[in-house]
């Protein structure tokens, strides 16, 4: 696979036509916005399915929300439905009448409605990840016309598993880190022992950035936090490079993965798993490079400790403080992902997944505009749609 170059869309293979048009006349069901890898995959699907219903299940609290990430669309009458509802809820939260609806109506789900978020409590995970997979169940058991599910996982689902995780195989004897990679496991597990009745294709990926072809709001992670950690250590000392430097950084841009998932429903097979994943990760210590360069710092190669000493006394949270430890372990201790199926697919839709090299430039410049707006710090989350991505 081939990357591309700063902030361009996904290529398509050479002699490869895009895929368009699939699901004309068919109603596609979205949970998960206005979260931001659901928004890259709705402005995906009306620009590719302009003949498709787009029913958007959205929490009562965020239809404002969503109203205002689709504010800058025209959608043709009738194709874009929002319905006000809990994912994770007992028949997604919704009236009867409404159920009814969708239990009539609806060909395709995307089921976005997860959370990896490493920080969220243990309730809010069980609810978020194991209530949706559960009406994904549900939904698939009495629904009338429903032919797809396309379930987004995560590569977390295998826990502190030290080899390349293949397709096939959740169970691992794996333990878990976190309450989000725990309850994101026991979602899939659900939906396999389901299977007979549930048309689903699990989708499983690193962390994913919103980042080029999104009008969705950028939203903070660990990478943006780390990056402006660059961008405001002092820039008279030579920076240390953190721990774990030479460890790859895994991830994926939001418009790739709606592309990705967008295949997946047209092409993928029932009761099978997808891998998708950067094709030639950069080590962490390259990203950090690129970043001084952005940001006009340098680094130390090589240990120094008197540079780490003035270093701290002119910034004492450089890389030691818990919110820089737990960044660096979601974005560098990641579980590599073994990719022969999702590479296959991508192969048959003319799809190439992109490098983070390739759209780093972006990543920068999310991270000032995060940092301008004072959008970096992490804040609790107390309701199920604020640990959704």
């Amino acid at each position: 696979m081939t990357s591309h170059a700063p902030g361009a869309a996904p290529a398509v293979a050479d002699g490869r036509e895009e895929l368009r048009d699939r699901f004309p006349g068919e109603v596609l069901l979205v949970t998960g916005f206005p979260g931001y890898r659901a928004h890259a995959l709705v402005d995906l699907l009306m620009e590719r399915e302009p003949n498709a219903e787009l029913w958007l299940v959205v929490p009562p609290a965020q239809l404002e929300a969503a109203a205002r990430a689709l504010g800058g669309t025209a959608p043709p009458r009738g194709q874009l439905r929002l319905i006000p509802g809990e994912p994770w809820a007992i028949d997604l939260g919704l009236a009867r009448q409404t159920y009814a609806e969708l239990v009539a109506r609806v060909d395709r789900w995307f089921s976005l409605y997860q959370t990896t978020d490493a920080r969220a409590s243990r309730e809010l995970c069980f609810r978020v990840n194991v209530g949706s997979a559960r009406e994904v169940v549900e939904l698939s058991r009495v629904a009338e016309k429903l032919s797809h599910v396309a379930f987004l996982s995560s590569s977390i689902v295998f826990g502190d598993h030290g080899a390349a995780a293949d397709e096939e195989r959740l169970a691992r004897g794996q333990t878990f880190r976190t309450p989000a990679a725990e309850s994101l496991a026991a979602a899939e597990s659900l939906l396999e022992r389901r299977l007979a009745e549930t048309p689903v294709s699990v989708v499983r990926t690193p962390p994913v950035l919103g980042v080029r072809r999104t009008s969705a709001k950028p939203r903070s992670s660990g990478l943006h936090r780390l990056l402006a950690q660059v961008k405001n250590a002092p820039g008279d000392v030579a920076l240390p490079l953190p721990p774990g430097a030479n460890r790859p950084v895994q991830t994926l841009p939001a418009d790739f993965l709606a592309q990705a998932l967008y295949a997946v429903s047209e092409l993928g097979t029932r009761g099978r798993a997808y891998h998708f994943t950067d094709p030639a990760p950069p080590a962490l210590a390259e990203v950090l490079e690129h970043a001084a360069a952005h940001f006009g710092k340098r680094f130390e190669h090589g240990f120094d400790a008197r540079t780490l000493g003035r270093l701290l006394l002119k910034s004492p949270a450089f890389w030691l403080s818990q919110q820089s430890s737990w960044a660096l372990s979601e974005w560098t201790e990641a579980t590599q992902l073994s990719t022969r199926g999702g590479d296959r697919l991508l192969e048959r839709a003319g799809l190439n997944a992109p490098s983070l090299l390739s759209y780093l430039s972006s990543v920068l410049r999310e991270t000032e505009l995060l940092a301008s707006a004072g959008q970096l710090e992490e804040r609790l989350a107390s309701q199920p749609f604020e640990v959704v991505a």
